[in-house]
């Protein structure tokens, strides 16, 4: 079954905006630095140990390159796949697994230590995108994935008919005679009592 424009329209235009445009942006300056400023990028993550003069080793300038290319996915996924289809299964399924890589990127800023996890003092612009932005997207599809502003959590249909929910609901005590009879004997002595 094709999924309607209706689904579509159902996203609210804040998640849209945040995950069509803002992030898949800032995603790609990320990828930028990662590629191309090797040396502020590290530099901007962390100052005393990034190797200043002396050069990237060449190792770090490959990690750079495979990680701006893990930016430049994150940011493809997110904003192609996205727009390409209205289907919320989807949505929900690739933000689960942005929310994970969202925890991931966090537990990757660990050795900077835990005070950087909240001191906004001493952030730089490479700390606001590892940590503000990240606690953004992460909020963001938290929200989404429990359904907040999307018209609430939708209920699952009852698997039973509500003909034969009302009539067990109204159904009488059954005696043991009652016990006895198979469902068809007991349909046939109704029917010859109402004739």
């Amino acid at each position: 079954m094709r999924p309607t424009t209706e689904d579509m329209a159902n996203i609210p235009l804040p998640y849209k905006i945040f995950l069509l445009w803002v992030e898949p942006v800032a995603t790609l300056a990320g990828a930028y630095y990662a590629w191309f400023k090797p040396s502020t990028y590290l530099e901007w993550t962390h100052l005393p140990s990034s190797p200043g003069i002396l050069g990237l080793p060449t190792s770090t300038h490959v990690v750079l390159r495979q990680l701006g290319n893990l930016y430049l996915a994150f940011a493809l996924n997110e904003a192609i796949v996205l727009r390409a289809t209205n289907d919320l299964k989807v949505w929900r399924s690739l933000l689960i697994g942005l929310l994970i890589a969202d925890f991931g990127h966090l537990y990757s800023c660990y050795p900077l230590g835990l005070k950087m996890y909240y001191d906004l003092a001493n952030w730089n612009a490479m700390a606001y995108g590892n940590y503000l932005f990240v606690y953004c997207g992460a909020v963001t599809r938290i929200c989404f994935l429990l359904g907040v502003g999307m018209g609430g959590p939708k209920k699952a249909k009852s698997k039973v008919k509500k003909s034969v929910r009302l009539a067990l609901e109204d159904a009488p005590p059954v005696t043991p005679q009652q016990m006895n009879k198979t469902p068809a004997q007991s349909t046939r002595r109704k029917k010859n009592r109402s004739s």
